[in-house]
This record gives structure tokens, sequence and C-alpha cells, in this order.
């Protein structure tokens, strides 16, 4: 298929709720966020994700769950029940045929919430192994602060049972993602939400706020079974008060790498951080 600069992707809109299963995050918890200064619990940026990824996965199908990549920032807070519109177009296309795109999620008042450069390359990148992402052996919901973490620190992987019947109801329930190629295929935000799992599994962080993802998948998944997260720290700081986390990841499955994911995150939320 040609395509060409200037050419719109399909306008996705979706009623923004807050996923249950999202791993204990209390920045979820109305009171808690009110606490922080928020008007009620935060919807977490890799739902937000999740719907970016729709009007993708619709324009080039199963290629872009195959080879395609996303850089997206979470830039101001989305609220239950908030309709979120996606929209997206190309921007340019290289000699090889790589598609690069922008894409954009507002909310019903109009308001950027996320924004993300995605491209779909020509030919597949070089995927990682396990041997690239060593495991960790340290405790489980250990500390966490600035001080005590360490660049290049391994985690402790985690693993996932990925059924048909936990994808039903990701896709129908938590995301209301309906497309057809998610009656056979796992959906890529449930892969990217696997961030959140091996951050709350590794720490004991009781709130957490998604600030950016970059993902770059590799393979689909087709069939269920165990999926593990390995990852290991890339950086920590500090702005304006607030603590950040940065981790490198990749998922994999018994026989592939299914993505790869820098995740980054606020872990210690400064007072009135809205």
């Amino acid at each position: 298929m040609l395509y060409s600069p200037g050419s719109l992707l399909p306008e996705h809109r979706v009623k923004a709720s807050i996923e249950l299963a999202d791993f204990n995050n209390r920045i979820q918890d109305d009171e808690y966020a009110r606490h922080h200064g928020f008007r009620a619990g935060l919807v977490s940026g890799l739902s937000i994700y999740a719907y970016t990824s729709r009007p993708l996965a619709e324009f080039f199908e199963k290629a872009w769950l195959e080879r395609g990549a996303a850089d997206i920032s979470f830039l101001r807070p989305v609220y239950e029940g908030e309709e979120i519109r996606v929209s997206g177009l190309i921007t340019s296309v290289s000699e090889n045929g790589t598609v690069l795109l922008d894409c954009q999620a507002a909310n019903n008042q109009g308001a950027t919430c996320a924004i993300a450069v995605a491209q779909l390359p020509s030919i597949k990148p070089p995927e990682p192994s396990l041997e690239d992402y060593p495991a960790g052996h340290g405790k489980l919901h250990r500390p966490i602060s600035l001080e005590s973490l360490k660049a290049g620190e391994n985690l402790v992987p985690v693993y996932s049972d990925f059924t048909w019947n936990v994808h039903w109801q990701y896709c129908r329930k938590s995301i209301r993602d309906l497309h057809p190629l998610y009656e056979k295929i796992l959906h890529p935000g449930w892969l990217v939400s696997r961030a959140s799992q091996i951050l709350a599994a590794n720490y004991a962080v009781q709130a957490w706020i998604d600030v950016s993802c970059r993902v770059q998948h590799f393979h689909v998944q087709e069939e269920e079974g165990t999926i593990e997260t390995r990852g290991r720290v890339q950086d920590r700081f500090e702005r304006k008060g607030d603590h950040f986390i940065e981790l490198d990841l990749a998922v994999f499955s018994p026989s592939h790498c299914l993505a790869t994911i820098r995740y980054t995150a606020i872990f210690r939320i400064a007072p009135n951080a809205a």
C-alpha cells in the first residue's frame, strides 16, 4: 500500500475509564488524587496509549502490531468519563518506505492530553533476546527513593498469564476497543500495561503517574501463554518536587520478544502536583 504525507488516520472516540486491575495505583482513587491537587482519580497514561494505538492499528492493520513504534508523552490529567478523541496524520514517507506520523489525544474540551510521534518502519528492527535483559534477584516491593535507585539495576521479572478471557475483559471492559484484529491478536495496550506491573511488583510505591513511554513492536501474540516482562532502571531524577523513574523494559513470549518499552513515571508526587 502506498502512503502519502498529509493522509489522515481514522479518528477514534472513546469514553475514558479507570482500569480496576491497574496494580493498586492509588492515584486512581478520588480522595488520594484530590489530596495531591487533582479533581478526581486519574485514568492511567498507559490506557491513553491504548486509545491512541487504535487509529494506527486501524490504518496499518497487522503491520503496525508487528513492527510499529510510538513515542508518547502524557501532557495533562484525564478523568473517568471524559470523551477522548484520537487523531493523527502522516507527516513524511522516507525513500526506504518508513512512514512517520503525528498523533494526539484530546478531551471533550479540546485540550490536548497526549501527543505521540509514531512510525511504521519498512523493515522490522533487530529484536533483543532474553540475554539482553538479565533477570534481577532483588526483593519484591522494596523501598524506592532517588538515593536507592541505581541506573543499570536489573529488575525482578514478572509473569502474566495471557488468556482470551483476560484479553476479552481488557478490550471490552477496560479500554472499549472492539477492533476485529483483537479477536485473534493481543492488544498493544495490554502489553504496554506490563510496565506498571513490573514497577509495582519491584517497588513499594503507593501511587505513580505515567509520564511517557516509547514502544517498539516486534511480533504479535496469537496464542494463550505466559508473558514475561524484564527490564532495568535506566535513570532517576527530580523535577519541581516530583521524583521520576525511567525503566528500559522488554516483553517476551516463550518464543519471541514482543515489544520493548522505555517507560517514565513519577513515583513520588509533589504536593499539589496538579
